[in-house]
């Protein structure tokens, strides 16, 4: 077992690799040399048992611990320190190299092909912080002048946004396509609940999303190049602004080629068998009738 100050430590190197504090502290909630049910790291690590129980699946994928089967209840063994960290350093230098090779590329493709409208800005430019980016597309879009696309996944938790719902006010369009995951999660069928009833505003499901961005006019791109829990574990953010109007347009190809093959939010929550949230309506299969449901009830997953 480890000190205090032990403890302490070794949460900061955990970060320092890469993990977030939630997942530093369900890991050191389960250094004994036995397996953990997730109400007794949630207890260890002080965090809701629902948030504990995401944060270790996102230790077993990257390796930092294991499921260990039998007893009909999960249980949890965290790896050694030592090979936890060896696991992190490996994951950190892949994400290094994608990103390398991604801005590489992408700089390789704008170079002497700038917008004129961007002359005086840098044409690309990495964003780190969640916060930051999304402070940096709220103002991208609040500067549009005829569409915004975004894709997003279950990882990338999104809040209603005044800024959104004034350029749908002004006759802004704007898509979304969300994962399939997303029709469970109380934020995303907020999100689009929020924005069902503005003209102009759209929202459809697809099955898995292997990347995720927001488009502004076909000229602002917002592309993410980390998303947490995905490619690092506890990561931040990692997005490239990219302000160039071909990439944009290869970008808007793209987004329209998923667009095509995803069914309605509304429709795919219908068949999903999961409640929309206050305010969604529903048209049923058939009729010409829309009905609104109730607000989804379900927990997250227990242990």
């Amino acid at each position: 077992m480890l000190t205090q100050t032990g403890e302490s430590d070794l949460i900061d190197r955990l970060v320092r690799h890469g993990l977030g504090q939630g997942e530093a502290r369900c890991y050191i909630g389960m250094l004994a040399p036995r397996a953990f049910r997730v109400s007794e790291v949630a207890i260890e690590a002080g965090l809701p048992r629902s948030r504990t129980y995401e944060l270790i699946r996102s230790l077993v994928r990257f390796g930092l611990c294991t499921e260990v089967a039998g007893g009909g209840v999960s249980r949890f063994r965290a790896v050694p320190p030592n090979e936890a960290i060896l696991r992190l350093e490996t994951s950190l230098a892949e994400q290094a190299r994608r990103r390398d090779l991604a801005l590489n590329g992408i700089l390789q493709a704008l170079k002497g092909r700038g917008d004129p409208r961007a002359a005086d800005r840098e044409p690309v430019e990495m964003l780190h912080r969640r916060d930051q980016i999304i402070t940096e597309i709220a103002e991208a879009i609040a500067g549009a002048d005829h569409e915004v696309l975004t894709i997003m996944n279950i990882f990338w938790v999104p809040t209603p946004c005044e800024t959104m719902q004034q350029q749908l006010d002004a006759g802004v369009r704007i898509r979304a396509v969300l994962d399939r995951p997303c029709l469970e999660n109380d934020p995303h069928r907020e999100w689009v609940a929020a924005y069902e009833d503005a003209p102009g505003f759209e929202a459809r499901v697809v099955d898995r999303l292997d990347l995720m961005f927001t488009l502004v006019d076909r000229r602002i791109t917002f592309l993410n190049l980390v998303i947490p829990e995905i490619d690092v574990p506890g990561s931040r953010v990692e997005s490239l602004r990219v302000r160039h109007a071909g990439l944009g347009q290869t970008f808007h190809d793209a987004f329209e080629r998923l667009w095509r093959r995803g069914v309605p939010f509304g429709r795919a929550l219908e068949g999903d068998g999961g409640p929309a949230p206050d305010g969604v309506t529903i048209k049923p299969r058939g009729t010409g009738e829309l009905r609104s449901r109730g607000r989804n009830g379900r927990s997250a997953e227990d242990d």
